[in-house]
């Protein structure tokens, strides 16, 4: 794992901590400020992992035009 997505983790387990106050009933217009920015971050962290998962999905694809088909009868494909 690489730092930023420690830094991920790490991000997405606060903001599931953060909304146990929501869960118990607590109201203070902090925490709604708190909530709000914890939104946004979370909603570019989701974006940039789409992103990431994406870029890979597409090497990969480019790795499997790549590859040379086994030798043997195409018409049977496990030998």
């Amino acid at each position: 794992m690489t730092t930023k997505e420690k830094l991920e983790a790490g991000f997405t387990i606060l903001a599931i901590l953060a909304l146990w106050p929501v869960i118990l009933g607590w109201e203070n217009p902090v925490y709604q400020v708190v909530l709000g920015v914890i939104l946004v971050v979370f909603i570019v962290l989701v974006a940039q992992k789409f992103r990431r998962i994406r870029s890979i999905y597409n090497a990969t694809k480019v790795e499997a035009k790549k590859r040379r088909p086994p030798p043997g009868n195409p018409e049977e494909p496990f030998g």
